[in-house]
């Protein structure tokens, strides 16, 4: 199984100064992952986290959806304005 290093380091293995960058895939039986499993992830797991979150748009059969009406303020508690108005200050 591939491992992908998720932060950088060196270590010696089997003798061997070795530099392993974050990003790196690498087999699960190389040695220089013996031992320092924490610095690496399946390639599964970070593909699965990348992947986009998709809602839902419709409810399915008997599902219960909650509904909320949007602010007539925007995110920053100041009125929304309409396309094509001007500020008069």
């Amino acid at each position: 199984m591939a491992l992908r290093c998720t932060k950088s380091f060196s270590a010696y293995a089997d003798g061997v100064p070795r530099v392993v960058r974050a990003g790196q895939l690498l087999d699960d039986d190389d040695p220089i992952v013996q031992g320092r499993e924490a610095s690496f992830e399946s390639v599964d797991a970070h593909l699965a986290a990348r992947r986009p979150q998709v809602e839902q748009a419709t409810a399915d059969p008997g599902e219960q959806r909650s509904l909320s009406t949007p602010s007539p303020a925007g995110d920053d508690g100041k009125p929304r304005r309409g396309r094509g108005s001007r500020s008069t200050k």
